[in-house]
């Protein structure tokens, strides 16, 4: 097993974003359980517009994810919240050395 594989022990509960309405408001999609390292760190990022950002936790997950989709520490349970989620304002995704696996991290405020 590789060490990106082995690095992802905790879980989070993941909500992709889905269509707009006639509002232009997003609902989501159900919610997923993933494999993940959720590290609670300030590290400083560019956001898509080119300003500088300090996010609140940085997410080694499973993946591919997209801006504005929804993280929340933990597990997949009958009581989990889209309410306490927070918000995907960076997403990368970088090959290993041979490019048969990618680390994707997710960076939250």
């Amino acid at each position: 097993m590789s060490l990106i594989k082995r690095m992802r022990k905790q879980k989070a509960v993941y909500w992709a974003r889905g269509s707009p309405d006639v509002f232009a408001q997003f609902s989501f999609l159900p919610p997923v359980e993933v494999s993940c390292r959720w590290e609670d760190t300030e590290q400083e990022f560019l956001n898509p517009q080119g300003e500088t950002q300090v996010s609140r936790s940085v997410v080694y997950v499973d993946r591919l994810m997209s801006l504005g989709d929804r993280l929340k520490q933990g597990e997949l349970d009958s009581d989990v919240s889209l309410d306490d989620a927070v918000e995907i304002k960076r997403f990368d995704r970088l090959p290993n050395l041979r490019a048969s696996e990618f680390l994707m991290v997710a960076y939250l405020l």
